[in-house]
């Protein structure tokens, strides 16, 4: 209501400026135009002048000099004054009219008298506003209860207008040939992940069937400590990064930031803890503890890398 008010205010305060700028633009003007047609004589006119509308003598060029006579006649019976002398004729050019000081006078006195008015209701309105704004001081505030609902509307509103934000974006990548090539380019990375966890899976537990989550068993197979079996798996980890590198441009940046820590960790797995020391004939405990650590680690990456391209390929950001 207080911004209500001041804006009531402030209107009726602008109409008034108006109304006098209307009234200085007026007055401005009748003196120009007094001033235009009375020529050098003008200021003299201005205070001498007789108080009714004369004729021009130039506009009267071609009538006879007995006309010019009956005007002069004319203009020297509606004098004020009977005693004063014939008033001296206008020499301005092309000068039809020309008031009088009278009426100057007039239009002076009823400016002032606007001006008057406006400096009145100025003070009215400054009186108001200082009351309105006191009794929205002394209004009571909202309850904790009334603000926590508001909060929580809004909320509500900034959530579901990111869903919509987040949808749209979605349906712009799948739209184009932008959308076709990120659907295949993630098909791929899929199709090469789960190439690395199957030969992964025939190495460190052949037992388990293709879907099966990937797991260390407690002891690891005669097959892993040898240094052949692994070569299928390291084929395999470079062809899924490969395939990384020439996609990275139409993947999301978590979708690409997350396949990339799954590459780096695969690597340092095989090439820091498994390569080592499958290379070893024979191994000791602690060269198997270590390999299965590092196993260990690739094998916990798996889960969490399938998860982002499969939300990735359906356009989930959940």
């Amino acid at each position: 209501m207080r911004w209500r008010q001041k804006a009531i205010v402030s209107m009726e305060t602008f109409l008034l400026i108006v109304v006098l700028v209307v009234l200085i633009a007026l007055f401005g003007y009748v003196t120009y135009a007094y001033m235009k047609e009375a020529g050098d004589d003008g200021g003299k006119l201005w205070l001498t002048g007789s108080q009714k509308i004369r004729q021009s003598m130039r506009s009267l060029g071609g009538i006879g000099q007995g006309s010019l006579n009956s005007a002069s006649a004319a203009t020297d019976e509606m004098t004020i004054a009977p005693a004063a002398s014939a008033p001296k004729q206008i020499a301005a050019r092309d000068m039809l009219l020309a008031l009088d000081d009278e009426a100057i006078r007039q239009l002076k006195e009823e400016f002032q008298s606007e001006l008057r008015v406006a400096a009145g209701r100025t003070r009215e309105f400054d009186a108001r506003l200082t009351k309105v704004e006191a009794n929205t001081a002394d209004a009571p505030q909202l309850s904790t209860q009334v603000s926590q609902e508001i909060a929580g509307v809004r909320e509500l509103h900034r959530v579901e207008i990111e869903r919509l934000q987040s949808t749209f974006e979605s349906v712009k990548q799948r739209a184009g040939a932008y959308g076709e090539r990120r659907s295949q380019a993630l098909s791929e990375l899929y199709s090469c992940l789960a190439r690395v966890e199957s030969a992964l899976a025939a190495v460190v537990n052949p037992m388990l069937l293709p879907g099966e989550p990937l797991t260390i068993p407690g002891e690891l197979p005669a097959e892993a400590m040898v240094w052949n079996t692994w070569g299928d798996v390291g084929e395999r980890a470079y062809a899924l990064g490969n395939v990384f590198n020439e996609n990275r441009l139409v993947l999301d940046p978590a979708t690409g930031d997350e396949i990339e820590r799954f590459i780096a960790r695969l690597r340092q797995g095989l090439t820091g803890s498994v390569y080592p020391n499958v290379r070893v004939a024979k191994p000791g405990a602690g060269q198997i503890a270590e390999m299965r650590s590092g196993l260990e680690e690739i094998v916990a990456e798996f889960p969490n890398v399938r998860r982002r391209i499969e939300r990735a390929y359906r356009d989930d950001p959940s």
